[in-house]
């Protein structure tokens, strides 16, 4: 695990340790937090495989047309688009022919600009834009006893997946983004090692992924429990940059605190309002 002090001075979380879990952007999260003076650990506990990488999203793709299904569920707009366009160009006019003739539903509108960016029809859009809300919008629609494509976000919620097979559903899944285990283990486990100690202030998590990957490495070093204990008694926060990373957070039981607009920046303001020092009073 790699492991910063402060750059500009003592600022409002000095003294505060702040573990980043993410690859993507983790420098510059890492950097931001110790611009406010926090000393941080860098630990990525999963890394996003490439799509040229990833010869099974082809293989699901192939399935998922042999299938046939009349409803398609897109998750994100990344996805839905990096999907498509990852596909070699036969396969892609045989996708989207397929997408038109689908009924189509959004888990947000994100997901629902990027269906009508590339010429589908306007589609029902979840307000909550979590998958929870997305089966209610489905399931309130009368869809049952059918089979639907589902294009996967990072965190696969199987609860919602059950709720959808218990309406008598078939759910033929594609993952534009495969996740794998982060390229430093030892990092990882060393920071699982360090919050159980409670020498951890706060972790951050930027992809529902990350606290999946998380609970894994904990569990295979036989910590998981002590480390879900140390996230429940206040040894450490855990900061999430939004409510669809919070999702596996709070599934686990654990308070979980994530900025109302969801973005990096808010995630480093909001370390700072619940970790950082209180700014000394002015003299009069």
């Amino acid at each position: 695990m790699s492991e910063h002090p402060i750059l500009d001075g003592p600022g409002p979380l000095a003294g505060r340790t702040i573990a980043v879990t993410s690859h993507r952007r983790a420098e510059d999260l890492a950097e931001a937090l110790e611009r406010q003076g926090a000393r941080t650990v860098r630990a990525a506990t999963m890394r996003i495989v490439p799509v040229g990488e990833d010869p099974e999203l082809v293989a699901e793709t192939e399935r998922l047309l042999a299938a046939d299904p009349p409803v398609l569920l897109v998750s994100t707009g990344q996805g839905f688009t990096t999907w498509l366009d990852s596909l070699e160009p036969t396969l892609r006019e045989r996708t989207e022919a397929w997408v038109h003739r689908s009924r189509i539903f959004c888990r947000g509108p994100k997901a629902r600009g990027a269906v009508r960016g590339r010429g589908f029809p306007d589609a029902p859009t979840a307000p909550e834009e979590t998958t929870a809300s997305l089966v209610d919008v489905v399931l309130d629609a009368g869809i049952r006893d059918t089979a639907i494509g589902l294009q996967r976000h990072g965190y696969p919620d199987d609860r919602q997946l059950a709720r959808l097979e218990e309406a008598g559903c078939t759910v033929h899944v594609v993952a534009p983004y495969r996740w794998r285990p982060g390229p430093d283990q030892d990092a990882v486990r060393d920071l699982i090692e360090r919050t159980i100690a409670g020498e951890v202030d706060a972790i951050t998590f930027t992809a529902g992924p990350a606290v999946e990957a998380l609970w894994r490495t904990a569990r295979e070093a036989g910590r998981f429990d002590a480390l879900q204990e140390a996230l429940r008694d206040g040894r450490c926060a855990a900061l999430a940059v939004g409510h669809v990373t919070a999702q596996p957070l709070q599934d686990a039981g654990i308070p979980v605190l994530w900025p109302e607009r969801e973005r990096m920046g808010a995630l480093v303001r909001l370390a700072v309002e619940r970790l950082g020092r209180p700014a000394p009073e002015q003299e009069t």
